[in-house]
């Protein structure tokens, strides 16, 4: 089914949101085609965080308008039925100053691991990657189109949001 749903349809595409940890970016740059895989986080109004340096392929290669194509999508086991996936147009913007603090909190609570990679490295290695994301911004994914892939509703079935 194919539809522009309002906003009080979007329980199963929250929760999948909720569920989920990999966003897939997809920017253009003058090498070319570009994709990265970053951790992420969902509020309740369906933007997304992560937290990336600027210095990155993915950050650098944003479009002056700042509207990008992304991903997220289930790790496939080999039921069809299973395949479950979100396809994204969006605009991307860093977090400001003022909202650091809030996406810092939220994306640390899914992700404490990486808040422990910048407090507490436990060797070297660990040390250069917490240096690294100490370093970097949160990031705000606010999607403008989303397609939700749900083969256990049925084969191809999908539902879409334009925002």
């Amino acid at each position: 089914m194919t539809a522009d749903k309002s906003p009080e349809d979007t329980g199963p595409l929250k929760a999948f949101l909720q569920s989920e940890s990999v966003l897939t970016l997809s920017v253009n740059d003058d090498k070319g085609p570009w994709t990265a895989p970053v951790l992420y986080v969902a509020d309740n109004d369906l933007n997304l965080y992560f937290l990336s340096s600027a210095s990155t392929r993915h950050i650098a290669s944003l479009p002056e308008d700042g509207v990008i194509a992304a991903s997220i999508y289930t790790d496939y086991s080999g039921n069809w039925l299973e395949i479950c996936g979100v396809q994204i147009e969006a605009d991307i913007s860093q977090v400001s100053d003022s909202g650091r603090a809030a996406a810092a909190a939220r994306y640390f609570k899914r992700f404490p691991e990486v808040k422990a990679l910048i407090d507490n490295p436990a060797n070297e290695q660990e040390k250069r990657i917490g240096a690294a994301f100490g370093k970097s911004h949160f990031y705000r994914v606010t999607p403008t189109f989303l397609r939700f892939i749900n083969n256990a509703d049925g084969f191809s079935s999908r539902n879409e949001w334009r925002f």
